[in-house]
């Protein structure tokens, strides 16, 4: 597994350095009367990319941590449950005969 998350790493690497090269017109950029001085096309591509994978790991952060608290709750009641058996299993049989 450990290759494989390396080589998608170089892979993606390669990928953005090659889109860089590719891209390097100047642009400007424009929003809400804002205006930005010229910059390379790649810059406001990658850091939006960059914007977007980084509120795509926060949101998974917080389901991420509902999920480990529910694994913890999950795994506390497991743990009663099968000390509950234990006991009933533990408890003699009584025949009324």
């Amino acid at each position: 597994m450990n290759w494989i998350n390396i080589s998608v790493s170089i892979g993606l690497a390669l990928f953005t350095v090659t889109f860089a090269f590719e891209n390097m017109m100047p642009v400007h950029l424009s929003f809400l009367n804002f205006k930005s001085d010229e910059m390379p096309l790649f810059l406001p591509v990658v850091m939006s990319f960059l914007l977007g994978f980084a509120s795509g790991l926060l949101a998974l952060s917080f389901s991420r941590r509902k999920h480990k608290k529910e694994i913890k709750y999950l795994r506390k009641e497991n743990a009663l449950l099968n000390q509950e058996v234990e006991n009933l299993r533990n408890i003699p049989l009584q025949d009324d005969l």
